[in-house]
Parts: C-alpha cells; structure tokens; sequence
C-alpha cells in the first residue's frame, strides 16, 4: 500500500496513509482569562481506572502505565534484529555505563523479574535490579555486573553486527516505509477528510486511536488555537535515548511509532530540559509554549496526556522542587488501552454545541455512530466510529436483519464503497472467526461501489458477521428470507427454468408503467421501466441477473415490484456501477403475475442500457418446487490454485482458462441446483456463464452470469441448474482465472422456503448519528 512521509521538525513528523476520520463533541469552554500560554502548569489528578474505562475522562490525566502499548491491546510492531559480532572479553558495567551490552543486561534482567526499560543507560533503577538478582542468585551483591553475574544472565559482550539491519532504512528521523514495516504500516490509517488545517492523511494511528486525535485538533481549531504544523506517525526510538534506535531493545519506542503521539506547533513548543533559575526549583522555570490551559485541558477530555507537564516524572505543579525537569509541550499521546479509547469516543462522540461549528463553518460535522463488531474471538461489544472514519481491515460488522422468527437464512445485497484498494468480503457466524477463509461473498474496487448479492446463514438473533479484509464502508439490503414450511407456511420454492433474456434495451423495445414504450434504449436519467417474463401463475419473486452497461455516470439500479417503485431517490439498491461500466448482480425481485407472466420494474437514476437475464421463479409450495439447503461455504474451484475435472480426471494448477472452456464442477449429491459465488481475476476482457453442463453447445452462451474487468476481482451469485450425470459448469470467454465457492443446493427434500419483502437497508456504516 502506497504511502508519504513528512518531516514537520527535528522532533515532529508524520505521513500519509488514507482511512480514517472522527467527529467532534463540545470544546472546553474558554475565557479571556485561559487564552494565553500555559507556562507553568499544574498536573491535575491522575484518572483512576475506573474513570478510564466510562470514557469520561474531563478533569484527570491519564498519565503512562507500565510496558508497552502492545499491553494494552495495541498491536505489536516489528523491531530490530542485528545480529551480532563476535564474541569480546567481557568489560564490567556498573552505574554511568551504557550501551547496547547495558541494554541487553536490562532486558534479561526484566525477563527475571525487574520492570527497567532497557535504555541502554546504568542508572541507579538498573543497580537496584542488579543487587536484587546478584542476591538471588546466591553471589555477591555488588551492583557491577561482573563476568560471573553476565554469565548467570546469559548476557555476552559482543561487537555490534550492522545496524540498521536489511530491511530498515533510516531517512534521518524515522524508519517509515522501511521494507521490515510494510505489514505493521498496513494497519496504520489516516484522517481521510481535511480538519481545520491539517491535511486528509496528515494524521496516522490505529483506527481505535486516531479519533481522539481527530476530535481534539477539529474541537481546539474551533475554539480558536491555530494549527501551524501537526504529526503523528513515525517509527522511531524516544527522543531521551536514540531516535535511530542503535543499541536499544523496544521498550525505547516512543510512542510516535505506535501513530499514540501527536506533535503540534513544534517550533513554538520545543522539548528543552529546563533548570532552576536563581536557586529555584526547576519547575518554577516558566516553559516555552504557546498552549494554552484550555487546549490541554480539552486533550485531557479526549484522552491525551500533554508533555508539557515532563518526564522522569515531569513537574506535578511550580511548588514541586527539581533541580531539572525535560518538558515536551509540543506533545500530546494516548496511554490507554484499545477499549478505553472506543469508550472516550462514545461519550465525545456528539455533535459540538460550540458557535464554531454551524452549518457554515468548515468544523461542522455530524454526530459518530456506534455499531456492533465482533472480535475474532466472538465477543460482541460496540465500536463507534466518527464521521468520516473507514471500518479498517479485519473488521466484523453484526448485521441484524430483522429476521422474523424461524428463519435461519436471509438473501441479502452487500454493497462495497470507500475502498482504496483490493479487498474481499465474507459472510460469516460472529462466533469464533475462522484461522483463514476459504470463501468470499464479493471484491472491492478502488474508488467503486460494488454490489453482491449473498445467501447468508442466520443465527437464533436473526444475525450473521461481514468480514471485510481492507478498510471499506458497507451496506446491507435485506431482500427476504428462508425457514422451514412449519415456520412459514406461506414460504416459496424454487423453480429453475432454462436460462432467457427478458430484457435488453440495446436492441429490443421497453416500456415504462405509464405504458410509455421505446424501441430501444439507452433508457433516459430517471426512468422506470417494466419487465415481464413467463412464470408460473402465482409467482412471487423472479431471480434475475441484472446486467447494467454504457451508463453515463455513477449509480444504481433498483428493483422491486412495481406496485413499491417510484422513480425518484431510493433507499436500497440491486446494482452499483461505474462511468462506462458493464456490470452485472444476481437479483431476486418480488413480482406480481399477469396474464403475461411474471411483472416487476426497475429504475435507476441515470441513463444506461439494462440487459435483465431470468434463471427461475420462487412460488408458493403448493405449486412444487425445490426447497434450500445451506451448507458450509466451500471452495470447489480456484483455478489460480490445483483443479481436477469432475468427468475426465485432468488436473489442472494455475492455469488460466482458454476462450470459449467449461470449467466443470460435480454438484453434491441430490442437488437439483447449486448457489454458487463467482468471482473473476486475472482477465482482460470477458464474461462468465454457468448452467448445466449439458445446456452449453458449441455456440457461445448468449447470456451471462458474470461480466469480468480488467485488473480487478468481480464476484456474482448464481443459482445454476445441475446436469443428470451431477454436474454443473462454467463458461468463459475470454482466458481468466476464476475462483467458484458453493454456498448452498435446492433440491426436492430442501427444508427451507423462500419469503421475498420489499428491500430493506439493515446496515449503513456510511451513516451518522
């Protein structure tokens, strides 16, 4: 994933890598009296952990724990692995050494019990440690680490192997895109729009942290403090030891490295050690800053934690007495855990009620919007998201859909947006999540919304997880449900009829509900026309494959029965689609009968040419049919992979296609049809057609199931018919790789029946408040 770093200063720096966002809540209030700079702070009172995890958090400090982010339940970074030289006689090391032998000394005392950062410098904390393991272990407890005392640590002197090892590049303030960083920085993320003055991708964190960066730059521009220069990611050691990192162990990682710091106006709040002046304690030395009371204090209700009040266990206020104190006013960092940070978010996560944020100001933002996410585990919890945040990868959205009781399947529509590059979803139980996932429901485009329709497996709650592999919004439009005939009774079954084009506005005339007919297409902006098709006398709903091509725009196409289309702007949507795309998504539209067959109607709010191929009808039960059996989401083809033909045994690995070849699949026995997701990769050109084997003749298909693009994966539904000898096959047209995951059969002893409902959004993460 491409991404940019910029140097804001010796001591603040930053890049950009898109995905993230945040919305604001109610600045401190100011006054003339809190305007100026805060040169001689006091700490308020230290959040107790209790305050911490209510996410209420205005008026303390959270102040640094003991370790790393990492326990908090932030990821854990790569870090250094020079190897070393060779062996040196051993020196001994007592308080005033340093180095990187002092380093490691630290380090294996830790990993016996001490709690040092290993800085590399012989202090009196690390002399302590030393005596503490000298007596333990049963020799003389002297403080220096002799050979004796090296020896019972495992600690050798050695020469230092080359440093920055292979795969690390220093530029001179940090290690960003530095090859050994490439799949730490994937999970780096950025502001995606502008807040004040800072740049879309000028902030990177975490997805759970960035937020509260976010809400306090949007909320501290709003009340009036100028931002000059602001930054946060950059993988470095802390500035007290060695940015570069030479000779230390991690637990010298500032927090820059971790996107949990924040840098702003770095020339105007310089990190200086300060003495006393005249004999005074050093924390009677005023600072050099122009922060104001009122800024740190709306940090401290976001989370963040201001250098301005030290290190080394900084200044509590001007009356502590020091002979020096090291303060970092330009410094704002979160030292909480992951849950701790989504609970400050929740309770920020309101609109402002600051004059600054208005209808005309550039701060005006909507309120955050909190969704339910599984975690791998299966553990269901909340997670908010601000305005213009992008769920990132990995995360598991909880659709509710609504289910009425009984139903243990859903037909859904799964539309992908705000993706910036290739990813995958999946429908899956939000227990534990699978170790890999050998299935997809759909592909992301970059810069596309994306439509795929899905047969998702249900939980008792009527819910089911979407995993999302790349940062993306996604929305979810029910379109009906199966359960069993003692459930509803009134429920459909299906009936496949031979594959037929019913509508194709390029060459045959259309008409729209105003019996307004046309002889061919393109069909104008906002227009609604009207599909019939030869169906069973009390149909339901008519599965489709809706084709769109030549649209002169961004858009969609909606279907449903006529009776609830109007033209105009619609809540859900069957097909997404791009300037000057051919696209295609499988559909199963309520429709009503008439003396024609089986009527429905579609609108979309640009101009295209619409092609609408019938597969079958869902009808009630009393007519016969098929009824559905779900089954776990397998793999039966990838031809990226190994593949053997079902009929003549041939075994195939990584080839693509050839122009105008089957790709055969053997159907699980007493299936009648399969429900099958496409997915095309690799192609050039072309499209996918699947039916019965014994339907395909030496003429190309004149219909299609799916419509490749180039350098992108596309994924349909199908529903395909099976051959008497058990098999069911894949048509392409051009040569592609192409990846077929069966999902569920209908057959005559199928449990599960059918309810269309008009379509319903159940799930928009595009929407706030």
């Amino acid at each position: 994933m491409p991404h940019v770093a910029r140097r804001f200063s010796a001591l603040c720096l930053a890049g950009a890598m898109a995905s993230s966002g945040l919305i604001s809540a109610s600045p401190a209030t100011t006054d003339a009296a809190s305007t100026g700079a805060w040169t001689l702070p006091t700490v308020p009172v230290k959040c107790t952990t209790a305050q911490i995890d209510s996410g209420n958090v205005a008026g303390c400090a959270i102040t640094l724990g003991p370790g790393l982010p990492e326990t908090r339940g932030w990821p854990t970074p790569p870090f250094f692995d020079p190897g070393s030289g060779s062996v040196l006689a051993w020196v001994d090391l007592a308080r005033g050494s340093s180095g990187p032998v002092v380093a490691r000394v630290q380090t294996a005392l830790n990993t016996n019990g001490a709690t040092l950062t290993a800085d590399g410098q012989f202090g009196s904390l690390t002399e302590t440690a030393v005596k503490a393991f000298q007596s333990a272990s049963g020799i003389s407890t002297t403080g220096v680490v002799d050979e004796t005392t090296a020896t019972l640590l495992g600690v050798q002197n050695t020469s230092t192997g080359v440093f920055p090892p292979f795969g690390w590049t220093w530029l001179g303030w940090g290690y960003n895109r530095s090859e050994a960083l490439y799949q730490w920085e994937l999970q780096i993320v950025g502001n995606t729009a502008a807040i004040g003055k800072i740049r879309p991708g000028q902030l990177r964190s975490f997805p759970d942290a960035l937020p509260l960066f976010e809400g306090f730059l949007r909320d501290i521009q709003a009340n009036g403090y100028v931002i000059g220069d602001a930054g946060m990611y950059v993988f470095r050691c802390t500035a007290s030891t060695r940015k570069d990192c030479a000779g230390l162990s991690r637990s010298s990682l500032s927090n820059h490295a971790y996107g949990l710091a924040l840098d702003i106006n770095t020339d105007a709040n310089p990190l200086k050690s300060y003495s006393g002046v005249g004999g005074a304690s050093a924390c009677q030395t005023p600072i050099d800053t122009d922060i104001p009371q009122w800024v740190v204090q709306t940090g401290e209700k976001w989370g963040l934690y201001w250098g301005g009040y030290g290190w080394s266990s900084g200044c509590s206020s001007p009356s502590q007495v020091k002979s020096s104190a090291s303060r970092d006013p330009m410094h704002f960092e979160f030292n909480g855990t992951v849950a701790q940070a989504r609970a400050i978010l929740a309770v920020n996560g309101g609109t402002s009620s600051s004059d600054a944020f208005n209808s005309n100001s550039s701060f005006n933002s909507n309120p955050s919007s909190c969704f339910e996410v599984a975690t791998n585990d299966g553990v269901i919890g909340q997670r908010c998201f601000g305005d213009t945040e992008v769920p990132g990868s990995g995360t598991r959205m909880v659709i509710s859909t609504g289910a009425p009781a009984g139903a243990t399947a859903a037909l859904v529509n799964i539309t992908t947006t705000s993706a910036d590059s290739g990813g995958f979803i999946t429908a899956e139980e939000c227990g534990a999540a699978p170790a890999t996932r050998q299935w997809s429901n759909g592909n992301t485009r970059s810069g596309r919304a994306v439509a795929s329709a899905a047969i998702v497996t249900l939980d008792a709650h009527g819910q089911f997880c979407l995993y999302q592999s790349a940062p993306m919004q996604t929305i979810v439009d029910v379109q009906g449900y199966f359960a069993t005939g003692a459930s509803a009774p009134a429920g459909n079954l299906f009936t496949p009829v031979a594959n037929r084009r019913i509508t194709d506005t390029r060459n045959a005339p259309f008409c729209t509900p105003g019996d307004f007919c046309r002889t061919s297409g393109p069909l104008p902006a906002n227009t609604e026309i009207i599909h019939v098709s030869e169906a069973p006398l009390n149909v339901a709903a008519t599965v489709a494959n809706i084709t769109v091509t030549s649209p002169n725009g961004n858009g969609y196409v909606t279907a449903d029965a006529c009776a609830s289309l109007s033209p105009g702007p619609q809540t859900r949507s069957n097909v997404n689609f791009g300037n000057g795309d051919t696209v295609a998504n499988f559909a199963v539209v309520p429709s009503t009968a008439n003396v024609k067959g089986a009527q429905f109607c579609s609108y979309s709010p640009n101009g295209l040419q619409q092609l609408v191929d019938v597969f079958g009808f869902f009808a009630p039960a009393w007519q016969g049919g098929l009824g559905y059996s779900p089954l776990a989401p397998t793999r039966v083809v990838d031809t990226r992979q190994c593949w053997t033909d079902p009929i003549g045994a041939v075994q195939r690995c990584n080839k693509l296609t050839v122009a105008g070849g089957l790709v055969r699949m053997r159907a699980p026995v007493g299936a009648t049809a399969v429900v099958v997701n496409l997915t095309s990769v690799d192609a050039t050109q072309g499209y996918v057609t699947v039916d019965s084997c014994s339907r395909f003749t030496a003429a190309p298909p004149t219909i299609s199931s799916l419509n490749a693009a180039p350098g992108a994966a596309v994924a349909n539904l199908a529903i395909v018919p099976v051959a008497a000898d058990g098999t069911y096959c894949a048509y392409t047209s051009s040569p592609m790789n192409l990846i077929v995951d069966l999902l569920g059969t209908f057959s005559a002893s199928g449990p599960l029946r059918y309810t269309p409902v008009t379509p319903v959004r159940v799930h928009d993460t595009r929407q706030r408040g």
